[in-house]
């Protein structure tokens, strides 16, 4: 009765973990969902943003947005919550001061802008703060994917200044939105997530 008695015991102890650590796993798994949304919902502002400087009719733009979106969409969260293959972090010390300084940035910068009337330089700096916020971020998941695609908007945000308007609002907009989707397709690939497109398909 008293090795009946320990073994249940350990049996519930036991159980108590794998529960225990399948929730924070669907925890950790939610989360990078939720990032990777919010990426993809900063690329439909830019993407909806360069479509009105371009005078794009919204139904014109819309559609192609939201299947874009969408289908991104679905591939992360098989990625993440039915594959649980989310990026991994290696320096959370790192990401979290990167997105501490990035609403510092962004806050000061808005700030700015108001105060001398140039709200044509909003989006292209704005694009410059997140494409360079992109930089140690692909260094704390070792993901050189967000390495790549925070130069690219950078420098996409950085032509922009040198285009009239609303030429440079077009080229922000469209530019980093394209940088955006790309790196995801580039990132699901890497992943194993999207089957049906081979490792040579698309640069590394």
């Amino acid at each position: 009765m008293t090795s009946f008695t320990v073994s249940g015991h350990g049996l519930c102890h036991n159980l108590s973990e794998t529960v225990e650590s399948a929730v924070v796993t669907n925890q950790k798994n939610w989360k990078a969902l939720s990032t990777d949304a919010a990426g993809l919902l900063f690329a439909v502002v830019w993407a909806a943003r360069g479509a009105m400087a371009a005078h794009v009719s919204t139904m014109a733009m819309a559609i192609p947005i939201a299947v874009i979106t969408l289908v991104l969409l679905a591939g992360f969260a098989r990625r993440d919550l039915i594959q649980c293959r989310p990026e991994r972090i290696w320096d959370a010390a790192l990401l979290r001061r990167v997105k501490i300084m990035r609403i510092i940035a962004i806050t000061v910068m808005i700030t700015s802008v108001r105060s001398t009337h140039h709200p044509e330089l909003l989006y292209p700096l704005l694009g410059c703060i997140i494409g360079l916020s992109y930089i140690p971020m692909g260094r704390a998941m070792h993901e050189p994917i967000h390495v790549i695609m925070g130069f690219v908007i950078v420098s996409v945000s950085a032509l922009s200044f040198l285009l009239p308007e609303p030429l440079h609002l077009e080229v922000a907009g469209f530019g980093t939105a394209l940088a955006i989707w790309v790196g995801a397709v580039i990132r699901l690939r890497n992943s194993g997530t999207l089957s049906f497109l081979p490792k040579n398909a698309l640069p590394s």
